[in-house]
């Protein structure tokens, strides 16, 4: 049986395994926003009551870019706390490396930029400071705040 499931990976086209990816950087971000939600909304586990959303407001040409990658990219089924999601199957990633998501299926591109939903506010912070260390906010906005 392995076998045959090693014979049919090499007879698959490498672009069928690829994975759409957007790499985020100082060059296409132009502003950084965490901001601290309620877990109970969203059927978010978050252990702590509450998770993050990491806003990444893109340059309006790389929202551009992201929205065109999303509107053609196939979708992929994620089934999270008994709720199904159809969302674009891209990897946000950073010089080329993931960028931590621990809700796969509440992260990924949005018209403005990407949105990436990180359980802890040190690991927010942290991937803002991987994204471009210049832009990191100076606070947490709670839900429904306005910076």
């Amino acid at each position: 049986m392995h076998r045959l499931v090693f014979l049919l990976l090499l007879l698959m086209p490498g672009a069928a395994l690829a994975q759409a990816r957007y790499d985020v950087s100082c060059e296409n971000v132009v502003q950084i926003t965490i901001t601290r939600i309620k877990d109970t909304y969203w059927n978010v586990d978050s252990y702590q009551g509450h998770f993050h959303v990491l806003d990444l407001i893109l340059t309006p040409e790389a929202a551009r870019e992201a929205v065109k990658l999303r509107d053609a990219t196939p979708t992929e089924h994620i089934r999270y706390r008994g709720e199904d999601y159809y969302k674009p199957h891209i990897l946000i990633t950073v010089r080329g490396l993931p960028l931590q998501k621990d809700v796969p299926a509440l992260s990924g591109i949005a018209d403005h930029g990407a949105v990436i939903t990180i359980i802890r506010e040190e690991d927010a912070f942290d991937a803002a400071r991987a994204v471009c260390p210049a832009l990191v906010p100076d606070k947490v906005l709670i839900d429904g705040q306005v910076e």
